[in-house]
């Protein structure tokens, strides 16, 4: 876990605190107490203390579960050369995409256009209505932020989670904007239940925001 470690240890307290909220630490957000919990979130009350696995097979595991790609993701290489980042974005890609892709064509279309307001990358309508894995490989860091924050406003939606405003990049309003408050939140809450128990939830939420992390520097 020292990846995951690094990361959290080097982000803001009010960044731990929101990722502390998101995983449901009840023990506090410091770094070594969030590793903890996704070992927790993970492992169980009797496993997490055997448990040494990395944050990439966390996030791996997530993957799996979401139903990602792999094919397309891996593009020839063998798991061992696949960085978490570009899992990571590939988790955040498939969840989008299972909410984006029950919109209308007029929905998806103002979704779209929403997040153009927001990027200047020429590939990004193609990307966002492409799909998939290899859209998030494709896309720019800020591309990747974009949909993490969108996604992250859906599922905390579902959740009855309440995050700072900043954190959804304003996605989450420009999404309520097409869908209403109720049809967002039932989208969304389609998604978690593919994920089958609250701990996979909370995990999801855990790769989501850390993938969101690493692309803040790219907003």
């Amino acid at each position: 876990m020292r990846e995951f470690y690094d990361i959290v240890q080097a982000v803001t307290d009010e960044q731990r605190h929101v990722l502390g909220e998101l995983i449901g630490s009840g023990f506090g957000s410091q770094p070594a107490t969030l590793c903890d919990h996704i070992k927790y979130l993970r492992a169980g009350t009797i496993g997490q203390l055997f448990w040494q696995s990395s944050w990439k097979q966390v996030v791996t595991d997530v993957a799996d579960h979401v139903g990602i790609d792999w094919l397309a993701l891996l593009t020839g290489r063998r798991w061992q050369e696949l960085p978490t980042q570009e899992i990571e974005a590939a988790v955040v890609a498939k969840l989008f995409h299972d909410i984006f892709d029950q919109l209308s064509p007029e929905q998806q279309q103002k979704v779209v256009m929403e997040m153009r307001r927001e990027s200047d990358d020429p590939r990004l309508e193609s990307l966002l209505l492409g799909g998939g894995a290899m859209a998030a490989a494709k896309m720019s860091g800020f591309g990747v932020y974009l949909m993490a924050s969108t996604v992250l406003g859906g599922l905390t939606n579902a959740l009855g989670l309440t995050l700072p405003f900043a954190v959804y990049m304003g996605m989450s309003q420009a999404i309520a904007l097409v869908l209403g408050p109720v049809g967002w939140a039932a989208l969304a809450g389609g998604v978690i239940w593919t994920l089958n128990q609250p701990n996979w939830e909370r995990l999801a939420l855990g790769v989501v925001y850390v993938s969101l992390l690493r692309n803040t520097g790219e907003a």
